[in-house]
C-alpha cells in the first residue's frame, strides 16, 4: 500500500493534536457561544482527519469510487465550514450597524449562489470538478471579503474584538494559501508541487498555533458598543470618519428599510 510521505503524516498528526487542543480551548472559556460556527469549522476539521484516517486504511490510495468521492466530500464539507466561520466574523465586526450588516449579508448571499451555482454547472463534468470549484470560489471570496472587511474597519475606525480580528486574519491567510495551491503551484508549478504542499500544511499548523496563543487565557479587552446617534453627538465625541459610517449606517438602513423604529 502506498505510504504517505513523513513530513506530511507529521504534519497531519500535529495539526490533529493543535486542533483539539484549540478546541478544548474554545469551550473551556466559552468562545463557542459567540463563535459557533467557528467552533463547528474546528470540529469539521477534526471530523474530516477521522473520516481520511479511515478511507485510507481500508480502501488505500487508489482511486476507488466510495473512498474517492468521500474523501473529496470532506473537502467540500470542511470549505463550507469555513466560509460559514468567516461570515461569522463578518457578522461580529459588522453587525451592530444594521444598514451595513445588510448590504454586507445581501454580498455573501449573492456570491454563495454565484459559486453554489458554478459547483453545480461543473458538477455535471466531474464530481472532482465541482468540488475544486466550490473550493476555489469559497477560497477566493474569503481572501478577498476579510482584507476588505479589515481594512473597512481600519478606515472607519469599526472596534474589532480580539477574536474576531485574529480568526479572521487566520481564515484569510489560510484561504490565500489554499487558493495559491489551487491556481498556481498544481496548475504551472508541477516540479514545486510537493514542496509547496509543505509550505500549505506548515501554514495550517502556524494559524492553529496563533489561534492556540491566542487562547491560550481568558481575553479581558472589551469592545465598547458603537454610539449610532445623531450628528451633533459624533461631531462632539468621536472622529469625523466614524460621524461618515454614521451616516453611511444610516442611509443604508433607510434604504434597506432595517433601522430600528423610534419611540
Amino acid at each position: 500500500m502506498l505510504q504517505l510521505p513523513t513530513f506530511t503524516l507529521t504534519a497531519w498528526g500535529l495539526a490533529t493534536a493543535l486542533t483539539l487542543f484549540l478546541l478544548v480551548r474554545v469551550f473551556l472559556l466559552r468562545v463557542y457561544r459567540r463563535y459557533p460556527f467557528f467552533t463547528f469549522y474546528l470540529g469539521a476539521n477534526l471530523l474530516q482527519t477521522a473520516v481520511l484516517g479511515y478511507l485510507y486504511q481500508s480502501y488505500g490510495f487508489n482511486s476507488t469510487t466510495y473512498g474517492y468521492r468521500s474523501a473529496w466530500a470532506t473537502q467540500a464539507f470542511v470549505v463550507v465550514a469555513r466560509g460559514f466561520a468567516a461570515a461569522e466574523v463578518c457578522y461580529r465586526i459588522l453587525g451592530k450597524f444594521k444598514g451595513v450588516w445588510a448590504l454586507a449579508m445581501r454580498i455573501l448571499i449573492s456570491c454563495g449562489a454565484i459559486v453554489l451555482v458554478s459547483t453545480l454547472y461543473f458538477g455535471t463534468r466531474s464530481y472532482q470538478l465541482a468540488v475544486i470549484t466550490l473550493e476555489m470560489g469559497l477560497e477566493a471570496f474569503i481572501a478577498t471579503w476579510i482584507v476588505g472587511l479589515l481594512l473597512f474597519a481600519r478606515y472607519y475606525a469599526v472596534p474589532v474584538e480580539p477574536p474576531a480580528g485574529m480568526v479572521g486574519f487566520g481564515l484569510g491567510l489560510l484561504s490565500c494559501c489554499r487558493l495559491l495551491n489551487d491556481l498556481v503551484f498544481e496548475r504551472h508549478v508541477q516540479a514545486y508541487q510537493d514542496v509547496w504542499n509543505y509550505v500549505s500544511a506548515a501554514a495550517f499548523v502556524g494559524i492553529l498555533l496563533l489561534w492556540n496563543w491566542f487562547m491560550r487565557r481568558p481575553a479581558t479587552q472589551a469592545v465598547s458598543e458603537p454610539q449610532l446617534n445623531t450628528v451633533q453627538v459624533y461631531q462632539s465625541l468621536i472622529p469625523q470618519v466614524n460621524r461618515k459610517l454614521s451616516e453611511l449606517n444610516q442611509q443604508l438602513s433607510q434604504f434597506w428599510r432595517t433601522e430600528s423604529p423610534k419611540p
